[in-house]
């Protein structure tokens, strides 16, 4: 074709023919005419064929041509027209539309059929330029609701499967020199630019213009989903094209896709041609290899967005090697993607992620050697006490995530060959985990200890750790099991099934309401026993072998029984309320007691045997604060004490400043419910029964008129009982927290129990609210926790904002403008850096909660004084 003579003469018949239709349109009244230069366009247009001209085209092409001419030369003119003077008669087209105008030739017999074709039937990309650029340029009128007509028809009739097959042979052709080569590719550049272009914004443009008016063809899902479509169909033509042994591009669609995911339109699309993908490729390598290209191919910005996408989508990871082949070894933007960001940059709850990322890496003989290394470098991340305190929760359970599922993926030999290195990475890790405070992360690092020990020597010694299952830890022993194909029917035909389920459910449920109508009433009391009243048992008590004490002392000497459990745990259970009722000698026996609960171990495994302790020691010290808080405060610091004890002490003070703190008479409502089973109820009280009072009483009032409420009675204010001894449960616990000794050193590794005494002390600061020692409380407490505020570890440092809470909460509001303004102040900037620098989350979310506190209450202040 490139070798046909075209004169210019022919070139200049060509040219006046387009001006003398441009001429017609414009000026002619006559409908018909119209209508037959729009069929002069459509002959014009290289998607009709020469050679299925019908007698009247070819009548009609030779008054406009005269003289003969054969097929080719046809096409030399078609493809003349379209280069150079198409895009300009459509545009005129499009300007002179108007509904008078339209209305001329659209009364014609398919004359609004032959003007749709004049861009239905031209070159796509050409034919969609100028419709957009039709309707971003005019305003709401006939003429642009007649091209968005026109370009939904143009999508809906998959018109741009055209463009993109172009665009797949475009390098295709005769060996031009390499200068002319050049600038065709810079040309074939700057359209492939404009084409994406327009493609991917073309949602978000119609949408900022029509606004509410918008097609539902142009919105997101539909049109991409059209999108979608028409580029499987593309990749089918590029199929059979490599089939008959022909080469193609697809850097276009690779581009075009890439260019859509950056958009942040990737789950639309891959939604709609994912499916088709892998079945496609599951069992065709050329389907594969096409596949790989558009997906790899893609340019790098775009990559992760992609990958990110199809990791979560893919049902298998066995299918990953389908679509991404050996992409990893190749590409550098993948393989950092794969073996390092999904691992340790990014986390997701959905599982999915992993198998695929892992699987992916360990499916292929080629691929393994990247595994071991994989799993290395989370080993190391897991086991980095470092980024154990300063990365979220999340993260770290992502990572160990990934360490099961990568011990999974190798063999068993590799893993016997490699046992010391995994050992010794593993033995760093447990030993950071059993340190840490937060018990979900201690309970982490105990089940992959587990697992892989287990794992490196199936034959050996198991490793066992005593912590609470839960789903999370559940759920992460199953991860050593390699997930099975679930096959691609599902993922294929989800969105039919979903509809299919939906009318069966509602058909079921149909058919049960028919059923429940027709059904008579008597058929459904038969033999139901819902009328039936449970038998109350919760009066029953467990018959025990042994006699419960009946005294403080005898109680205290079954406790260090031996060889009894039986009374040990019958003095145990009746300890408090034996305390509760405040005997004479309570006082003299109850340091002694304090110090038999305080050692006290569960032996024989009694049922609540913590809580039982500690309440027990906590109505000891309510009812003898001064002697059992002393003790408790002075042992703290003792030398003969373990972690475990440490916590009961400090909890014991708390709980029993908290009850202290208490009105009178909620102090008698816990005193009357520990010893309310061992009082006489008098007859007259007796359920069922009424005092003869109460009779006359209500007959009384019922035939009173009253013309006026009473006043309510409200609360009635009642002494602080902790205010004279809570200098005995504060100070002292402050005193030599600085000295370290052999069994504890608050200031290094003991952090866990430095947090834990700076939640009590703020408890029980908080305790002493409104008395007089609060303030020097308060000012101590601050000073005291000022030393540690920029401790390493997060509880620590979360312990020092719930104290600096307690303060702001504890303290009158004039207090805190005056005496405590300066260390507040300090605090308030404290607790802005914590806001600013604080890696971890949990404290940067307490510290702003802080400063709204103190903020509420100094504004609160100053709108008193204002008054």
């Amino acid at each position: 074709m490139a070798g046909i003579n075209w004169s210019t003469e022919e070139r200049a018949h060509l040219q006046s023919l387009v001006i003398t239709c441009r001429h017609d349109l414009s000026n002619s009244q006559d409908a018909s005419q119209a209508v037959q230069i729009f069929k002069l366009i459509t002959l014009l247009l290289p998607t009709t064929e020469p050679s299925t001209f019908t007698d009247d085209q070819v009548a009609l092409l030779q008054e406009k041509f005269p003289g003969s001419r054969t097929l080719v030369q046809w096409k030399v003119i078609q493809r003349e027209f379209v280069r150079m003077h198409y895009v300009q008669l459509a545009e005129h087209l499009i300007n002179q539309l108007g509904l008078d105008w339209f209305g001329k030739f659209g009364r014609e017999k398919h004359g609004e059929e032959c003007f749709n074709e004049v861009f239905l039937a031209a070159p796509p990309e050409d034919a969609m330029v100028v419709l957009c650029s039709s309707i971003f340029n005019s305003s709401p009128s006939f003429k642009r609701n007649k091209c968005l007509s026109l370009l939904a028809e143009f999508l809906q009739s998959h018109r741009l499967v055209g463009l993109f097959w172009h665009h797949c042979l475009v390098n295709q052709g005769a060996e031009e020199e390499a200068s002319t080569r050049k600038a065709m590719k810079e040309r074939t550049r700057v359209t492939w630019d404009q084409s994406i272009s327009l493609l991917t914004s073309l949602p978000d443009k119609m949408a900022n213009m029509l606004k509410v008016d918008n097609w539902d063809i142009f919105l997101p899902k539909q049109y991409f989903k059209l999108l979608a479509q028409d580029i499987l169909k593309t990749l089918q033509l590029v199929h059979m094209t490599i089939q008959e042994s022909k080469d193609c591009s697809l850097v276009f669609v690779s581009q075009l896709i890439g260019k859509i995911c950056v958009s942040g339109y990737s789950e639309v699309l891959f939604d709609n041609l994912l499916p088709h993908l892998l079945k496609f490729s599951s069992n065709n390598y050329v389907w594969s290899r096409i596949s790989v290209r558009i997906i790899v191919g893609a340019p790098e910005r775009s990559l992760e967005i992609i990958l990110d996408c199809l990791l979560k989508k893919v049902p298998w990871y066995g299918h990953m090697s389908k679509l991404l082949g050996d992409a990893v070894l190749n590409n550098q933007k993948v393989k950092y993607l794969l073996t390092s960001k999904f691992l340790l940059l990014r986390h997701t709850e959905n599982d999915l992620v992993l198998q695929n990322v892992i699987g992916y890496l360990g499916d292929s003989p080629s691929r393994a050697c990247l595994l071991p290394k994989v799993l290395f470098n989370l080993l190391d991340a897991w086991s980095d006490g470092s980024a154990l305190k300063h990365t979220s929760h999340e993260q770290h359970l992502y990572i160990t995530k990934a360490i099961l599922i990568s011990s999974a993926h190798l063999s068993q030999k590799y893993l016997e060959e490699n046992k010391d290195v995994f050992l010794h990475k593993l033995m760093n890790g447990m030993q950071a985990h059993l340190e840490t405070p937060i018990s979900r992360l201690r309970t982490m690092g105990m089940v992959v200890a587990e697992t892989l020990t287990k794992k490196l020597s199936p034959n050996g010694p198991a490793l066992t750790f005593e912590y609470q299952e839960d789903d999370t830890t559940r759920h992460l022993k199953t991860l050593l099991a390699l997930p099975q194909d679930p096959g691609l029917d599902e993922i294929i035909s989800n969105l039919k099934e979903i509809d299919l389920i939906t009318s069966k459910e509602e058909v079921s449920k149909q058919e049960e309401n028919v059923i429940n109508e027709v059904q008579e009433p008597d058929e459904l009391e038969l033999d139901s026993d819902d009328d039936l009243e449970p038998y109350d048992m919760s009066g029953d008590t467990k018959v025990t072998k042994v006699k419960e004490p009946v005294y403080v002392r005898d109680c205290m000497e079954g406790l260090i029984a031996k060889d009894n459990p039986d009374l040990v745990e019958a003095s145990l259970k009746v300890a408090e309320k034996l305390v509760r009722r405040k005997p004479d000698d309570l006082s003299e026996i109850a340091v002694e007691f304090a110090k038999i609960l305080l050692h006290l171990e569960d032996n024989y495994h009694t049922e609540n045997f913590a809580e039982l302790k500690l309440s027990c020691l906590c109505a000891l010290t309510v009812h003898c604060p001064v002697p059992v808080a002393s003790y408790l405060t002075e042992q703290f610091y003792d030398r003969n004490y373990n972690i475990r004890q440490r916590i009961d002490m400090l909890e014991v003070l708390s709980s029993a400043a908290q009850e202290l703190s208490r009105p009178t008479q909620d102090q008698k409502d816990i005193t009357s419910k520990s010893s309310s089973k061992d009082q006489l109820i008098p007859i007259n009280q007796m359920p069922g029964t009424e005092n003869w009072r109460e009779i006359v009483q209500k007959r009384v009032e019922s035939k009173t008129r009253r013309f006026a409420s009473a006043t309510k009675q409200g609360p009635q204010a009642s002494a602080n009982k902790f205010a004279a001894v809570a200098g005995h449960f504060f100070f002292p616990l402050m005193k030599t927290y600085d000295s370290p000794m052999n069994t504890m050193n608050l200031l290094a590794g003991d952090f866990f129990l430095l947090g834990r005494l700076v939640h009590t002390l703020a408890i029980i600061l908080h305790s002493a609210q409104n008395t007089t020692i609060c303030r020097q409380m308060a000012k101590t407490l601050l000073q005291f926790t000022w030393a540690i505020r920029y401790h390493v570890e997060p509880y620590v440092r979360r312990a020092i904002m719930f104290a600096v809470s307690m303060v702001i909460l504890s303290v009158p509001t004039h207090t805190i403008t005056t005496d405590l303004q300066s260390d507040l102040i300090e605090c308030q900037m404290w607790l802005e850096d914590i806001v600013e620098k604080d890696p971890e989350p949990e404290c940067k979310k307490q510290a702003a909660q802080t400063i709204l506190l103190l903020q509420d209450a100094i504004k609160k202040e100053l709108n008193l004084d204002e008054r």
